[in-house]
C-alpha cells in the first residue's frame, strides 16, 4: 500500500514539473479557445435574431409600399386623374383661382 501512495503524483508536483509546462499551456489555450468560441456563437445567435426581426419589419413595410404604389399606379392609369389631383389639393387647403372661399368663424367661438 505504501508503494501506491508514493507512486501517485500530486497536482502540485504535476504543476511544478518542467516536463508538464507545454501540456499546461496547451490546456489553458484550449480552454480559452472554447470560451472564446462559445461567446462568439452566443453573440452571433443574438445578432441573427435581431436581423430576422428587422427582416420581418422590412418585409411588412415593403408590402405596404407595394400596395401604395399599386394604388398610385391605378390613379395614374385612370382617365379621371385630374379629379384625384383636385381632391388631394382640396384636402391640403388649396382652392381654384376663381373660387370664393368662405370661412365659418362661428364654430371657433
Amino acid at each position: 500500500m505504501a508503494a501506491k501512495m508514493t507512486s501517485k503524483k500530486s497536482f502540485k508536483s504535476f504543476l511544478s514539473s518542467k516536463k508538464n509546462i507545454p501540456a499546461i499551456i496547451v490546456t489553458i489555450l484550449l480552454v480559452a479557445a472554447f470560451i472564446f468560441f462559445g461567446v462568439t456563437v452566443v453573440n452571433q445567435n443574438a445578432d441573427i435574431s435581431l436581423m430576422e426581426r428587422q427582416k420581418e419589419e422590412l418585409a411588412v413595410k415593403y408590402e405596404e409600399q407595394v400596395q401604395t404604389n399599386a394604388q398610385l399606379q391605378a390613379v395614374l392609369d385612370n382617365e379621371d386623374k385630374d379629379d384625384y389631383i383636385e381632391q388631394k389639393a382640396r384636402e391640403k387647403g388649396y382652392v381654384k383661382s376663381d373660387e370664393i372661399v368662405f370661412y365659418d368663424i362661428s364654430a371657433s367661438e
